[in-house]
């Protein structure tokens, strides 16, 4: 029995690393629910820089942080980011956050950013994930130590997980 994610935000996980054997049982009250729990968002023209992030993906995080803490409805939530690319991109977007939003209030929110390890045991009410990639820069990653990175970041979000995106599923189709 998986209690710590809705069931849409575990499916991928419960399909690609655990053959549909994860029973989801997490129902929120309908005060905790956030609809849609799935959020894509896509960064056109975002790139990878040559130092190993995406400051357009960076930015679009911190505004939808920004919104997040000025929403009423939206009081108390915890958050995360997950890079899931090296730490750079992470370092950059905790940067931003932590020079435009109030310390007490990241700090009622449990805003933590990183890679996926420092998620590990612990989960946020919305978290955000950036793929870092663009069209130019993306390649598969495949091994025991990224299917583990991403099976943890893809089930640390309890009610909403937002990709953040510079790469087109038809662009990554395109792999050699």
């Amino acid at each position: 029995e998986h209690f710590r994610c809705v069931q849409p935000i575990i499916a991928y996980s419960n399909r690609v690393f655990y053959k549909n054997f994860i029973q989801p049982v997490r129902v929120p009250r309908a005060s905790e629910r956030l609809d849609p729990p799935l959020v894509d968002i896509y960064v056109p023209g975002g790139h990878r820089s040559a130092k190993g992030h995406n400051p357009s993906e960076a930015d679009c995080i911190v505004a939808e942080i920004e919104a997040i803490l000025r929403d009423p409805k939206m009081a108390g939530r915890t958050l995360g980011v997950v890079s899931l690319l090296g730490p750079e991109q992470a370092l950059l977007i905790d940067k931003q956050v932590r020079a435009r939003c109030d310390a007490v209030e990241l700090a009622r929110r449990q805003f933590a950013c990183g890679d996926a390890r420092i998620f590990q045991g612990s989960e946020r009410d919305i978290v955000f994930l950036s793929m870092v990639a663009d069209r130019d820069n993306h390649h598969a990653l495949s091994g025991a130590m990224y299917d583990q990175r991403f099976n943890v970041a893809a089930s640390r979000a309890r009610d909403r997980m937002v990709l953040v995106r510079s790469v087109r599923l038809e662009e990554l189709s395109q792999l050699d």
